[in-house]
């Protein structure tokens, strides 16, 4: 196997999604990899909370940060390795440095184009846009998280076609989280079984309105969201819903292990963590219809439509759900590293 040069951008970026993705799937591929096999690590000076390896070698590089590092700094790095590879996990590529595999998680920024508005979402879809474009031409093999994902990759950039492979996420990251033995003196709106959790973000595809517009029509059930949400976005929003903010990892599972149900409204996903982290932890879940999310939890969760809030979550609750064992069981970060492993050692 040649040497692989993986992009560590987002060794510096709040934890998300496809952070957790890259994260998971490094540690897991350090645990997988072959005496002699060279890896390396690339990261920026304000890069943090560095795991400790066993075989891949951190190399800490350049003075810049964020798009100029990865853009002139990581390039310059891998252009002097004429032989290298490049793996990107997070959807971004430098531009013109030879051989390079990315991640792409989804196109959401390409399909949903109205749903950016500011002139900084704006001009982040059209970078992104731009990426999938270079990308699709001329990676010679892009990966992506679920089949869902990779027909839409297929459709809107039908250069990419016998390109994408899939490299599921998973959840066994959730072990290493502690319940928060106090969530309840700090959160003392919210009773054990008593209420209905989720996490959601300012994005359009998150579609926290669906919440606020349940906890309307379920006037006696309460509700907790969690993540990067304002009152200012709702009007008149309704007193038994308790927007939480940014919460740590431990009060995530302390909230997901004590709820009535978690609660992923999402109109799109590549994938969709947070519902396996719910599961795992043994909450019900209730999911949106949309996207990737019945091809990753089948028959396992209570299923809504995202755009059609008016539901007795109750009822909902009261129908029979599939095995989550066996969801759970699909899924596994080792398992994913060694086809990632394995697909980048065919590269010669």
């Amino acid at each position: 196997m040649r040497t692989i040069i993986i992009n560590g951008k987002f060794m510096a970026e709040r934890m998300q999604g496809i952070v957790r993705y890259a994260r998971e799937i490094v540690c897991a591929m350090d645990k997988q990899l072959c005496s002699g096999e060279r890896v390396l690590l690339v990261i920026p000076e304000n890069a943090f909370d560095i795991p400790e390896f066993r075989h891949i070698k951190v190399v800490r590089y350049g003075k810049r940060t964020g798009l100029l590092w990865e853009q002139l700094e990581l390039r310059h790095f891998a252009a002097r390795r004429k032989k290298a590879v490049l793996l990107n996990l997070c959807n971004i590529s430098p531009f013109f440095t030879g051989d390079s595999v990315t991640v792409i998680h989804d196109v959401m920024y390409k399909v949903n184009s109205a749903d950016y508005t500011t002139l900084r979402n704006r001009v982040s879809r059209l970078w992104h846009v731009l990426q999938y474009n270079y990308l699709c031409r001329h990676e010679k093999m892009i990966i992506t998280v679920s089949r869902f994902s990779k027909g839409e990759i297929e459709r809107c950039y039908p250069s990419a076609n016998g390109k994408i492979r899939v490299v599921y996420n998973a959840w066994q990251h959730i072990r290493t989280f502690h319940e928060s033995s106090d969530w309840q003196e700090r959160y003392p709106m919210l009773k054990s079984g008593e209420y209905f959790f989720s996490l959601s973000t300012l994005s359009r595809n998150k579609n926290g309105s669906w919440i606020i517009n349940a906890a309307r029509k379920n006037p006696d059930s309460v509700f907790a969201m969690a993540g990067k949400i304002y009152e200012t976005e709702y009007d008149e929003l309704p007193e038994n819903v308790h927007l939480l903010g940014f919460i740590s990892d431990d009060d995530a599972c302390a909230l997901m292990k004590n709820c009535r149900a978690f609660i992923f409204p999402s109109l799109y996903e590549g994938f969709g963590i947070p519902p396996l982290e719910a599961m795992a932890l043994g909450a019900q879940v209730i999911c949106s219809d949309a996207a990737s999310l019945p091809e990753v939890y089948g028959s396992s969760v209570h299923y809504i439509d995202p755009r059609n809030s008016d539901i007795d979550l109750e009822a909902l609750l009261a129908q029979e759900c599939g095995d989550r064992e066996e969801t759970l069981a699909r899924y596994s970060w080792d398992r994913s590293a060694k086809k990632l492993l394995y697909l980048l050692r065919g590269m010669g």
